[in-house]
């Protein structure tokens, strides 16, 4: 499988680059990762099943609840997936009425996206649920200089292409129609 991601990172051999970071603290930190992703997906598993949905539609729902007037291409890019394999999720969570699309008045081709009322409603209750975790791990390292460390440890994990991603999508909040 080819990956298009571009990490730009050096050609090192394990703890060769970082004196500090030995290849046991990079897989606690992995681990770590894996764990807070299941139990924060474990949490609000309940209310998807509720609603008879997954995590590709909860996936697909934070980004339009995020970037409200996401068009289908920015959206197909956002989750690095074919406009093919988004069509079933998001014809299902339009069909459920979590979603709905506007034509854009500047290109009619262009279908931006936004959350209904009752996608809204289930955001806020899944986010109620994920927040209680933030809020938790935040009081628990009440140190804002930790805190933006670990942001920013978290941010340079990410491809240059997601970061390039999600600055152009915050800087724009799209509202676009």
């Amino acid at each position: 499988m080819s990956h298009s991601l571009n990490y730009d990172l050096p050609n090192y051999k394990a703890g060769e680059e970082l004196l500090f970071l030995h290849e046991d603290k990079i897989r606690f930190m992995q681990d770590i990762l894996f764990f807070i992703q299941s139990e924060a997906l474990h949490l609000i598993k309940p209310v998807l099943q509720e609603y008879q949905i997954g995590f590709a539609h909860y996936r697909l729902m934070q980004f339009v609840c995020h970037y409200p007037g996401i068009s289908v291409r920015e959206l197909c890019s956002s989750l690095n997936v074919t406009k093919q394999s988004l069509n079933r999720v998001l014809r299902e969570v339009i069909e459920l009425e979590l979603i709905c699309y506007q034509q854009s008045l500047k290109d009619r081709r262009r279908k931006n996206l936004f959350l209904t009322e009752k996608g809204k409603k289930l955001d806020e209750e899944l986010f109620n649920l994920q927040r209680k975790q933030y809020v938790r791990a935040f009081r628990e390292v009440s140190n804002n200089t930790y805190i933006e460390g670990f942001q920013k440890i978290i941010y340079s994990m990410m491809s240059k292409k997601s970061r390039k991603l999600l600055e152009h999508l915050t800087a724009q909040k799209i509202i676009k129609i």
